[in-house]
């Protein structure tokens, strides 16, 4: 997927009479790039990325726009406009497969479509409700302005205030997902899935000969154990503004109908959840995180190499602890204590009812520099722990 994004003087426009209030206070980020420690490109944006049976999603915003920012209040309060407004916030690409919204392919397409969806989304307020006006990303050479789609979102207001925009990606099944905007006290919600392409035929290869690549050892050997375990698992990942990384891999199809469900219930106080089916949890990161007093170091197999971890539920009484051990590619049922590198308290719940036959999946929510929150649920089973980038 494309590294870069344009904010192209984002600003709040009364959609209805084509006039722009105001541009806003957030970084124009266009043409403004730098490098990461690990190679990627830094344009100052923070994604957050669903991959779910290969087929991934990523959604791009700029962390600086704030809810507080006059211009965005006019569109965030509850009564300021009467015509259509909105504003950029983000920028949406995904695999061929996807559809959120009008966006993508129908379910059971006789042709798969020859790109993804790439677009900017403007959230946008209708004297009914919200909506997302997605239009695709101007090609170069473009004669023509191509038509803009409208996502329906589900709105909603909370007591917990964000004050910069944060979008979520949660996995809902090995096929669907749902996609969270906060900002403010505003919450937006879609539901976005992948659906079943028809097979196309690929040409002949005739050479094996291709373009020359600089990598790193440690970002060769990732991207071909990610390949290979994409075969398998889904992943959850975030990447911060400098291009940094931070990624879980989780097994695909571990539902609620899984013989390892009810052990929730029966593991032992002091003991891990193991998984019979699946492989452990696994983390990778290219900077240090903060749970809480405790550090997740970087280079915990091998110096001036990223983190790796395998993440095991640890029963404590009523509750549960996060552990993070330094043998990341562990069977779940071969944790090893004496490799522990630490563990830490997480927040537990049971939400009855709605979404209750989740399978396991593990999801990141932004909340900006200062926090973030990594959430695992399973059925109604919801445990959540807060982190931040370690500075």
């Amino acid at each position: 997927m494309s590294t870069t994004m344009r904010f192209l003087g984002s600003v709040v426009c009364v959609l209805a009479v084509g006039a722009c209030l105001a541009p806003l206070g957030a970084r124009a980020v266009a043409g403004q790039r730098g490098t990461s420690t690990n190679g990627d490109d830094a344009d100052g944006l923070f994604r957050t990325e669903l991959t779910l049976s290969s087929r991934q999603i990523s959604v791009a915003y700029d962390p600086a726009l704030r809810a507080d920012d006059s211009v965005q209040a006019v569109l965030l309060a509850a009564s300021s406009v009467s015509t259509e407004a909105g504003v950029l916030v983000a920028r949406i690409e995904g695999h061929r497969a996807l559809r959120i919204g009008p966006l993508g392919p129908e379910p059971e397409p006789e042709e798969a479509p020859s790109s993804g969806v790439d677009h900017d989304l403007w959230l946008t307020r209708l004297k009914d409700g919200w909506v997302l006006d997605a239009r695709p990303v101007e090609q170069e050479n473009a004669t023509v302005p191509a038509e803009s789609s409208r996502i329906p979102l589900r709105h909603r207001t909370t007591r917990e205030a964000v004050d910069t925009l944060s979008a979520v990606l949660e996995p809902m099944g090995d096929d669907t997902g749902r996609m969270t905007l906060r900002w403010g006290v505003h919450v937006w919600a879609t539901d976005f899935e992948f659906v079943e392409l028809p097979r196309r035929s690929r040409p002949e290869r005739t050479s094996n000969v291709g373009r020359p690549s600089i990598r790193t050892r440690d970002s060769d050997l990732n991207a071909r154990y990610r390949a290979t375990a994409l075969g398998s698992r889904n992943e959850t990942a975030l990447r911060t503004t400098d291009g940094a990384h931070i990624q879980v891999l989780f097994q695909r199809e571990v539902g609620t109908d899984s013989d390892d469900f009810p052990a929730i219930e029966s593991t032992v106080d002091g003991n891990v959840l193991e998984l019979t089916r699946s492989a452990a949890i696994r983390l990778r990161t290219e900077v240090p995180l903060q749970f809480g007093d405790t550090l997740v170091p970087t280079g915990n197999l091998a110096p001036n190499f990223p983190g790796a971890y395998a993440l095991w539920l640890k029963k404590n009484g009523t509750d549960w602890r996060l552990v993070f051990n330094n043998e990341p590619d562990s069977w779940g049922t071969q944790h090893d204590p004496a490799f522990d590198a630490a563990e830490l308290d997480l927040a537990y719940e049971r939400v009855d009812g709605v979404d209750s036959d989740r399978p396991l999946a593990v999801y990141f929510v932004p909340f900006g520099a200062a926090e973030n929150r990594l959430i695992l649920h399973w059925g109604e089973h919801v445990w959540t722990a807060r982190f931040a980038v370690a500075q």
